[in-house]
């Protein structure tokens, strides 16, 4: 699959990205709100948006309708930080960063449907 992540904090975001490269996915990962936007708004098709927590609300929504808009085949895996949390962000999959990589796969796996 073809993810792109999207995080203002280069350290998870590199993290994810070694983590699901690992896993066989091709991966652009993204740790500033102007590339993301841009690259959403470009013409490179991905299977799957990792959306961290750490990707300010305002900026989330606003990437998530521009990929909605541009690839509304893609779909978006929002990542929240613990339980409890009600993002303000509409997702496709959301999925508990505590969980682990483990959980991050097995969501990612379950957003995209075999063909």
């Amino acid at each position: 699959m073809k993810l792109l992540t999207l995080s203002t904090d280069p350290e998870l975001s590199l993290l994810r990205k070694r983590l699901l490269e690992t896993a066989g996915h091709e991966v652009l990962a993204l740790s500033t709100e102007k590339e993301a936007l841009k690259e959403i708004a470009g013409t490179t098709k991905f299977d799957v948006v990792l959306v961290c927590h750490r990707l300010p609300d305002a900026t989330a929504r606003k990437a998530i309708r521009l990929l909605r808009d541009n690839h509304p085949e893609a779909k978006v895996v929002y990542m929240v930080h613990l339980y409890g949390e009600w993002p303000e962000v509409e997702a496709d999959r959301y999925v508990v960063g505590a969980d682990g990589p483990d959980a991050l796969l097995r969501v990612i796996q379950e957003a995209v449907p075999a063909s």
